[in-house]
């Protein structure tokens, strides 16, 4: 009996001995299984660890490239993919813990694949918070390969990033401005266009409304209180029907220079630089053609002493017109006052010619470009004294312009130069710039006025029309209605720009001077007629001024500046555009009552603008937009 109890002592011993044994090998096996589980865990760490540094040094190799193509952009042109593909000599690794060797995709040591695309014959679709615009686009692709050295794993990664270098042509814009924007419009207004300000934007009117996108690169104030104005309030915040407004957009970058401060943006109208001077070879390169007075198919100036003011009979020669197509080839006059009396088309040097001799000639110029005489009493405010400022504009007949460039049966006629024009660039005669010698006093103000440009010129009557631009770093006035009608049929007084062509008017400030304008009046609040413009305007304001309290630019309402008793209606189709400050017409903008009241005001932006149909010398912003962005390993 004793024997077989210890018998069983032994076998329950031996069943607890195999069980821990099976324990202890369950156990050691879920330790080796975590033991290799976190080793491997440690180790994919490491290399997503190394992998994602990697990814950081390839991302700072495609930036530092994409720096030095938008430096060349902005500046003037991208170069060639070669100038940007080597890398050692552009990163500076020697603070960083990892040093990385570069390749391109193929291997190819110190070098980033640079892959610049052909740029657009045309304006094309824009992409990213640009949707809804066109531009002259250029694509290019960088990629970049990073791999360590010296670490536990050496992990490379290539970064690739599309990208879109674009020219953004200005007039795309229902308003667009380089400074602070403010609008506060008293009646209902309608803006039908993409807004976009290049600083901040105040909307301060309950019966405003915007239609289309509106960004600001700073920030939108949709409140009643101005804040660039003292003590300056309007009725409220307008209605946003194409979205809520968008702060913190990035900007863009001017036409001109290198940043877009107004003053430096100024230089666009002004003459060109001695680095491109006009009529030099240096004129036609692409940084040269940034001026429209290195652009413009005509060139335009007077003497210093123009005609004298109220004068109604000139003597002499007070007007110079140059023909531009590689250089300034002046033209003939077309326009002869005799001292005998009578006028003539053109001369002889021979004195058998009897009364058409050139001795005989009391003065010399232009049947279309002439020298005129007005009153501006914004100009000449001083708080509300006067007198009227006088000024002394270079006027351009629009009606005898088209005469001159159709014209084949006068002598010294523009049909020649216009004909020269189609065959060296494909287009007629087009554009002018205006540059007046008259020099500014606290009296007089130089200026440059057109009228009687209902039917603005379009030889051959072309029913895709060129178009025309006027542009000046003066004044501009518009007398009458401007771009309305064609041979086709008219636009007057409607939304509908059916019948008009392409046109711009680019200078210091631009007012708007009815039918009905008299050069001979001096007093204030003149009755006018109703009156339809079509242009894309580009000008400048005058800024409110926070020292003055209620000191108000008068804002996008009053962008374009009046000189009459307005009652009816004013007829706009356009583009506003905003890049400065006005430097010769600077008198700020005083309320209804005293030297103007507002009209009715129709308005609306020129889809034609939005369908390619831009006007001759258009400025282009220009902007880098990021597209896809990816990375591998």
């Amino acid at each position: 009996m004793k024997i077989l109890g210890r018998s069983r002592n032994i076998l329950l011993r031996g069943n607890v001995l195999i069980t821990t044994l099976i324990l202890v090998a369950v156990m050691l096996a879920v330790f080796v299984s975590i033991y290799q589980w976190a080793s491997s865990n440690a180790r994919i760490t490491v290399r997503n660890n190394q992998y994602n540094m990697s990814e950081n040094a390839a991302e700072a190799a495609v930036e530092r490239v994409i720096g030095q193509i938008d430096r060349d952009f902005i500046a003037g042109s991208i170069g060639t993919a070669s100038t940007y593909a080597a890398l050692p000599s552009t990163i500076d690794q020697s603070g960083w813990p990892v040093q990385y060797t570069y390749t391109s995709t193929n291997g190819t040591a110190g070098l980033a694949d640079v892959i610049i695309g052909t740029q657009s014959s045309g304006p094309e679709p824009l992409n990213s918070q640009y949707a809804g615009l066109y531009g002259i686009d250029q694509p290019v692709d960088v990629y970049a390969t990073a791999t360590p050295g010296g670490q536990m794993y050496n992990v490379p990664a290539t970064v690739h990033e599309s990208l879109q270098y674009a020219k953004i042509p200005l007039f795309q814009f229902a308003v667009f401005y380089n400074v602070n924007m403010e609008i506060d419009p008293g009646a209902a207004m309608k803006i039908t266009g993409p807004v976009f300000g290049n600083q901040s934007i105040w909307e301060g009117s309950s019966v405003c409304t915007f239609l289309s996108s509106v960004s600001a690169v700073g920030t939108n104030y949709p409140q009643a209180s101005d804040p660039f104005a003292t003590s300056y309030t309007g009725s409220g915040s307008p209605t946003f029907s194409g979205g809520i407004p968008r702060n913190n957009a990035d900007s863009l970058v001017m036409p001109i220079g290198t940043n877009n401060s107004p003053g430096a943006v100024l230089g666009l109208l002004a003459l060109p630089p001695a680095s491109c001077t006009l009529g030099t070879p240096a004129a036609y390169s692409e940084v040269g053609q940034q001026y429209p007075a290195n652009e413009a198919d005509l060139v335009i100036s007077n003497y210093v002493w123009g005609t004298n003011f109220g004068s109604l009979t000139p003597s002499g020669t007070n007007m110079i017109v140059y023909y531009q197509d590689n250089g300034l080839l002046p033209l003939a006059y077309d326009f002869y006052t005799l001292k005998t009396g009578g006028v003539t088309n053109s001369v002889s040097t021979s004195t058998s010619a009897g009364k058409d001799c050139v001795t005989n000639v009391l003065y010399a110029g232009f049947t279309w470009a002439t020298n005129v005489g007005f009153y501006d009493w914004r100009e000449g405010w001083n708080g509300g004294s006067g007198p009227a400022k006088q000024v002394q504009a270079v006027q351009l007949d629009m009606g005898l312009l088209n005469k001159w460039l159709t014209n084949q049966l006068v002598v010294n006629s523009g049909y020649n130069s216009d004909q020269a024009k189609v065959l060296h660039t494909g287009h007629h005669i087009g554009s002018v710039y205006v540059y007046t010698s008259v020099l500014p006093t606290a009296s007089l103000l130089p200026a440059v006025r057109v009228t009687d440009g209902a039917a603005l010129p379009n030889p051959g009557n072309s029913s895709n029309p060129y178009g025309f631009t006027v542009a000046t770093p003066f004044p501009i006035y518009v007398k009458g209605d401007y771009n309305c009608q064609t041979y086709a049929g008219s636009s007057l007084g409607t939304t509908n720009t059916t019948y008009t062509v392409p046109a711009a008017l680019m200078g210091d400030a631009v007012t708007i001077l009815s039918d009905s304008w008299s050069d001979s009046n001096t007093g204030k609040l003149p009755a006018p007629s109703n009156t339809t413009v079509n242009a894309g305007l580009l000008c400048g304001i005058v800024q409110s001024n926070p020292n003055i309290s209620g000191n108000y630019s008068g804002g996008v309402e009053n962008f374009m500046r009046l000189l009459e008793n307005w009652g009816g209606t004013l007829t706009y189709n356009g583009s506003i555009v905003v890049l400065f400050y006005s430097q010769y017409a600077t008198n700020s903008w005083q309320p209804t009552g005293n030297y103007y009241n507002a009209p009715s005001r129709n308005w609306a932006f020129d889809m034609n603008f939005k369908n390619g149909k831009l006007p001759p010398l258009t400025p282009s912003s220009k902007a880098m937009i990021r597209g896809n962005w990816y990375a591998h390993q």
